[in-house]
């Protein structure tokens, strides 16, 4: 009878690279953080009820959405250092799961940083554009235009949700066979992952439950970047 084999300890060789990404997880989930307060406030715009209504409230929050979706774009880039070394650290617990969930994570930021962002800060210049127009030709084109930029953002949006909450639940279903990562943080990290794609659904059906679920998926995910953070930077 045979006992089965011990995990191997992550690679000693990338301990620089774990603690690039301890750093880069933690500040990503830092910047989450800073974010939170500031949905309810930009709910007009991020949520409106009509294309007139959102464009006018980005033009009066113009700054603040701006800076919002700035935020989001440099965690986006320091989530995509700090994967790789969640993989270089998992990988021997799960090495494919570990793959696939740092693989959904770059598409996830491919998706979000080169299209769904941009998308959504064109809206601030379309908004000026529109407030400024005094023809009704002009503004009906304005209107149109506006439409069609938050339907493909918002579908942009729903894509990137799917595939970066997918990537921590795959990341967190490889911390439970890891002897390294606490348990906790894994379980954490599923609960994230489970409300956020809980967002897709709800949120398609414009459900005012998909707020609590979006909200309650990145408060999750903000304590989940911390703890897998630390672990990082206790093997480097």
């Amino acid at each position: 009878m045979t006992t089965p084999a011990l995990e191997r300890g992550p690679d000693k060789r990338w301990s620089g690279y774990y603690k690039a990404g301890s750093i880069s997880i933690v500040i990503a989930g830092i910047l989450v953080l800073i974010t939170l307060p500031l949905i309810p406030v930009l709910i007009p715009s991020l949520a409106p009820s009509s294309v007139q209504s959102g464009l006018t409230s980005i033009q009066s929050q113009s700054l603040l959405f701006g800076m919002t979706w700035g935020i989001y774009l440099v965690s986006d880039l320091l989530y995509l250092i700090a994967f790789p070394a969640l993989y270089f650290a998992l990988r021997q617990a799960n090495r494919t799961v570990t793959l696939i969930a740092a693989i959904f994570n770059m598409v996830f930021v491919a998706v979000d940083v080169g299209v769904d962002i941009p998308l959504r800060l064109s809206l601030i210049g379309l908004s000026n554009s529109y407030l400024s127009t005094n023809g009704d030709a002009r503004a009906a084109a304005y209107l149109a235009t506006g439409q069609l930029t938050m339907d493909l953002a918002n579908l942009t949006a729903l894509v990137a949700t799917f595939l970066q909450f997918s990537a921590i639940v795959l990341a967190s279903y490889a911390m439970l066979q890891s002897q390294t990562f606490k348990k906790s943080a894994a379980y954490i990290g599923m609960a994230s992952g489970v409300l956020g794609l809980l967002f897709i659904p709800t949120f398609a059906l414009g459900s005012v439950l998909s707020g609590l679920f979006n909200i309650g998926g990145f408060i999750l995910l903000v304590i989940w970047s911390i703890l897998a953070g630390y672990r990082l930077y206790k093997l480097s």
